[in-house]
């Protein structure tokens, strides 16, 4: 007979649980089981949709596949424009819907990781920027332990801003705040149907749980985001539930004036089920996943003692997670944004997604015929 220790039958039921995430981030990359830290051998297939004979031209030879942009002018794969113009679902890049704080995808990437480093965390992505790195913190993870959370996120800082600074979290949350730079809905080729006015706040979105109905549930293209069992409606109640946002009712600022106040940040290494869906990734990844003195920003940790006091326009936004989702290719998915040595050959820039908000981008190359 073959003695099964408790910690193996502990082991093999974790496994079995974890079938149905091993499956969908296989179906979500073939590049899974690849050394993440070396270069892909998918580098020419991928240059010759450009029409290239060598990926010598191109910045990010042996990035995961995609469909090709068509927005026209010369704008293709991270080239792609950042302004949709409606008909075409290829005609230009937007953020992935699937980064969202509480997709579908979140939540697997974060149980295959807690199946691995034994570590429950939430997983997420947004805006940072910190003069004390080389890349203003782009392409980096930091460890948020939030206020009146019940577990620590680790995100990854996709965008920066020149509002958002090293004691600030800006996070990707379901209908969080448009912003100045609205590509979710109420233009022409807006990613969402409809006006603005079920979004609510410019900055910070709509104000309460109860709101989150008034939103459309998908985007104009909606079959991906039904495939991946989201909706942008259950994403907008998620994020009210696991408290990364507060209601101004009945508070003396009024709606969208209120924050979480951070209490712990901190560089970390990127989990690779995260980088999985982002496929952005630095070379100068710290070794752990948890908070270190060294890879704090000023005034961390925080004792409770500093509040994150963004009802008051004089006080800034130090110590506080805010909020947004603009459905807007992000500055990480631009090439000058980011240093080529810095970076993980084949994970360089970003890969945005479609007007679907799922599909990803070929962003392999930035134009036709590699004569860039």
């Amino acid at each position: 007979a073959i003695l099964v220790s408790t910690l193996q039958k502990k082991t093999i039921a974790a496994m079995a649980a974890m079938a149905p995430v091993i499956l969908f981030l296989t179906i979500l990359s073939p590049a899974l089981c690849e050394d993440f830290l070396a270069p892909s051998n998918r580098s020419l297939a991928g240059c010759r949709s450009y029409g290239c004979s060598s990926c010598a031209r191109c910045f990010n030879p042996g990035s995961r596949p995609g469909v090709m942009c068509k927005s026209g002018g010369g704008g293709v794969g991270y080239h792609c424009s950042a302004e949709p113009k409606g008909g075409n679902g290829v005609s230009a890049a937007f953020a992935c819907m699937d980064w969202t704080f509480g997709s579908n995808a979140m939540r697997s990437a974060a149980a295959s990781f807690r199946a691995q480093a034994g570590q429950d965390v939430y997983f997420g992505v947004g805006t940072y920027g910190t003069s004390d790195d080389k890349q203003r913190g782009l392409g980096a993870c930091y460890r948020l332990k939030v206020e009146g959370m019940d577990k620590d996120i680790i995100a990854q800082s996709i965008n920066t801003g020149w509002d958002v600074h090293g004691n600030q979290f800006d996070l990707q949350i379901g209908a969080g705040g448009t912003g100045a730079f609205n590509n979710c809905a109420g233009r022409q080729g807006s990613m969402f149907p409809g006006g603005q006015s079920a979004w609510g706040c410019t900055y910070g979105g709509v104000d309460s749980y109860a709101a989150c109905q008034k939103l459309p549930k998908r985007p104009r293209r909606s079959h991906a985001m039904r495939q991946a069992g989201d909706s942008l409606v259950s994403l907008c109640e998620y994020s009210w539930k696991k408290k990364v946002r507060v209601s101004g009712a009945g508070r003396p600022a009024g709606k969208c004036k209120y924050n979480p106040t951070l209490l712990d940040v901190s560089r970390v290494r990127c989990p690779e089920q995260l980088v999985q869906l982002t496929q952005l990734q630095r070379k100068d990844e710290p070794q752990s996943f948890t908070a270190t003195p060294s890879g704090r920003p000023r005034g961390f940790p925080n004792s409770g003692d500093k509040k994150c006091r963004s009802e008051d326009p004089s006080a800034g936004l130090g110590y506080c997670l805010t909020r947004m989702m603009d459905c807007r290719k992000p500055s990480g998915a631009f090439k000058d944004n980011v240093q080529r040595d810095l970076m993980v050959a084949g994970r360089r820039v970003l890969q945005t997604c479609t007007s679907d908000g799922y599909t990803r981008i070929d962003v392999s190359c930035g134009c036709g015929g590699c004569m860039c």
